[in-house]
């Protein structure tokens, strides 16, 4: 089945980089000319994405001017007005109420690969979760997998885990079931709405039920959250994509 629809997280406060954050959300640092989600948007568009949903919270006015910029796709929003008391796993779940197909999610502050997306759409698994190498970025989210490569946990403190697998990227491909499961496991769990969790602690918990695949490459990203993190875009990551770029064309 063909996916043309897209959920950008897009609702958190930004605090660990404060000098960019209180000027805008943090999909809006620039890197190579081009704010990072701008950057998104595109590659999604060029994989023949026609539906982007962004759950917005801090700064939401921010997005909503983003999706004026667009004539050829269809871009809403959806705010979490919960976003500063909530995790991500709320913000994923309200962009997901009417959805009746299968997605893609990714992160707001993502550098990566354009690749990754022709990845992710060309993998026969139904639920996939992109993963890598390791990165040493400072702020890794760890991934243990079983003999199958599904999701078994996934954790930034390496000792809570068995062995370690991959690197969680932040871009993934769930079915249209699976936002079911996580109001399921919520549910189940007695934890209450608006969701207190991250998107990922709600993965590790289906994981049990849910058929996961951790599919781990070697293309280069990163996540943007600090200062380092900038600088290592800046600086490392993105001549990497610029030049994997040049040899495509």
């Amino acid at each position: 089945m063909s996916i043309d629809t897209a959920v950008i997280m897009a609702a958190g406060l930004g605090s660990r980089i404060p000098e960019f954050s209180r000027h805008g959300p943090k999909g809006f640092i620039s890197v190579g000319g081009q704010p990072i989600v701008e950057r998104s948007v595109d590659i999604l568009m060029r994989h023949g994405i026609r539906r982007i949903i962004i759950g917005t919270g801090y700064r939401a006015m921010d997005y909503a001017d983003l999706t004026k910029r667009y004539a050829n796709i269809r871009i809403e929003c959806v705010r979490n007005a919960d976003y500063a008391d909530s995790g991500s796993l709320e913000t994923l779940l309200r962009c997901t109420e009417n959805l009746d197909c299968n997605f893609l999610t990714l992160e707001s502050d993502l550098l990566y690969d354009s690749r990754m997306i022709e990845h992710l759409l060309c993998s026969p698994f139904a639920n996939v979760i992109l993963a890598s190498g390791e990165t040493q970025s400072g702020d890794e989210v760890y991934i243990e997998t079983n003999e199958r490569s599904e999701l078994v946990n996934l954790s930034k403190d390496p000792s809570t885990l068995s062995h370690i697998d991959a690197e969680l990227v932040g871009i993934c491909k769930l079915a249209a079931e699976t936002p079911y499961a996580l109001k399921q496991w919520l549910t189940k769990a007695g934890l209450n709405r608006p969701a207190q969790q991250h998107y990922e602690e709600g993965l590790t918990a289906i994981a049990d039920t849910v058929s996961l695949y951790v599919d781990k490459v070697d293309l280069p990203w990163t996540e943007i959250d600090t200062l380092e993190h900038l600088e290592r875009a800046n600086n490392l990551i993105w001549p990497r994509i610029q030049s994997a770029e040049k040899d495509l064309l």
